[in-house]
């Protein structure tokens, strides 16, 4: 696809999910609005110009020329002279608990909606992907084949967790060196012989690694200018261990738990991505995981293999889409935190408007199924951004609602605003420290 085309896609694709998150964001402020009592002058997809609208009751609804979001409007939002003016039933003059519940609905509705997105895709099947370029391609498999076993050890697929369980315990054991891997393809079995390559996650996103790489799995070409050899993923990049019984998640092992003992000078490329490379990355703390720690960066041998998935039932489906919430709003929620004391290096962990279209037009090229996780991700994320207590954002505006809860008055107008301004500006900022972030990933600025 030529860059013009893929520029083209991406932009569209990142209007889609903007438009789509912000739109559920703002139906669920309208919705307990109209539900509370006060008064929605208009609902709007879009900014600009309007190209439709329709009234309906005391509602005017709208599609504007800007597909960037949307909003809705209620008179009487601070109580200025000059605002339209609904009596009664003005946002201004509504109760504490009514108004609290409106600003809220945004942030719940972003969430449901969320985990609704996620309980789609965790229902959908999937057959097993071989990415471009890793070992498991470069031995002759495609997408669509079933590994049967990886070393002599079969592979069950009872469920995602076992399965991932028994490729990590399987390519584990190999120690980084070549292993027999036995595949079926159309009724048929194959064995082919399969060295794996040296993993690291970025989950944890240590200080040393590049901030484009967070929550990246880089391949580890060479250690302080050496290949990697072969041996234990953590001993090989110079982690200091000491005798103990480690449990991950996937797999249980005796094996070690690891104290820094470096740093050392790696290259590589990003898993999946072989023109996305690096050199001279410097690691720390590097421990052997399988990438679901979220407090140090685990490294492991990996063949480069996603396997296929039944689709789990509705209930299963739901369970999971909802139950992926806690542990994602923890991760975001420790960076949202940052924003606050160290908001340059916040936000070379977050993605702007330049990083989500890229992210978009990746995933909407990679089917329906990816592009939903994608606006599920996004929709959580801009409930989580919203309950900051920065008053630009819904959470800065609960928070004036509860001081006025406590000094049993309303505050001023005046002093709103500017607190509004201020956090608009701090926003703005952010936002263009994210989108240098994300132009220098792309162009390989952080390498």
């Amino acid at each position: 696809m030529s860059g013009v085309a893929g520029f083209v896609i991406a932009v569209l694709a990142f209007l889609v999910v903007i438009t789509i998150v912000v739109v559920v964001h703002e139906g669920g402020h309208y919705t307990v609005a109209k539900l509370s009592g006060i008064r929605v002058d208009e609902f709007a997809v879009g900014f600009g110009p309007r190209i439709w609208s329709r009234r309906r009751g005391e509602t005017v609804y709208s599609v504007r020329s800007l597909p960037v979001g949307g909003y809705v409007r209620m008179p009487g939002m601070l109580g200025l002279e000059g605002e339209a003016d609904a009596g009664e039933r003005n946002f201004y003059r509504a109760s504490n608990a009514r108004r609290a519940a409106t600003l809220a609905a945004g942030v719940i509705a972003n969430l449901i909606f969320g985990g609704f997105c996620l309980s789609v895709v965790a229902a959908q099947p999937a057959s097993s992907y071989v990415p471009t370029g890793e070992p498991t391609a470069r031995a002759g498999l495609v997408s669509g084949d079933v590994i049967l076993s990886v070393g002599g050890m079969p592979i069950s697929y009872s469920s995602p967790a076992t399965t991932d369980s028994d490729f990590y315990a399987a390519v584990k054991r190999s120690d980084g060196r070549p292993i027999p891997v036995t595949f079926q393809r159309d009724g048929t079995d194959h064995t082919v012989t399969i060295t794996p390559e040296l993993v690291v996650y970025a989950v944890a996103q240590p200080s040393s690694f590049p901030s484009g790489f967070a929550g990246a799995a880089l391949v580890i070409t060479s250690v302080d200018g050496h290949p990697p050899g072969t041996g234990d993923p953590a001993s090989i990049l110079n982690a200091a261990a000491s005798s103990v019984d480690t449990v991950t998640p996937s797999v249980a092992f005796s094996g070690t738990t690891l104290d820094a003992a470096g740093p050392v000078t790696v290259s590589g490329f990003v898993e999946g991505n072989s023109s996305d490379r690096f050199t001279n990355l410097q690691l720390v703390d590097v421990r052997d995981g399988n990438g679901s720690a979220t407090t140090y960066a685990g490294a492991a041998w990996r063949i480069g293999y996603g396997a296929g998935e039944p689709g789990a039932s509705f209930l299963q489906s739901l369970r999971d889409g909802f139950g992926a919430i806690p542990g994602y709003v923890g991760s975001t929620a420790a960076v949202l935190g940052q924003l606050f004391v160290q908001p340059s290096q916040a936000s070379q962990q977050l993605s702007g408007p330049v990083g989500i279209a890229a992210a978009a037009g990746s995933a909407v090229q990679q089917g329906w199924v990816q592009f939903l996780y994608l606006i599920g991700l996004i929709s959580l994320s801009l409930g989580l951004i919203n309950v900051l207590p920065i008053p630009f954002l819904d959470g800065g505006r609960l928070l004036f609602v509860a001081i006025e809860a406590v000094r049993r008055r309303r505050l001023a107008a005046q002093p709103q605003l500017v607190a509004i301004a201020i956090g608009a500006a701090f926003i703005i900022l952010v936002l263009v420290l994210i989108t240098i972030s994300d132009i220098n990933h792309l162009t390989g600025g952080v390498h």
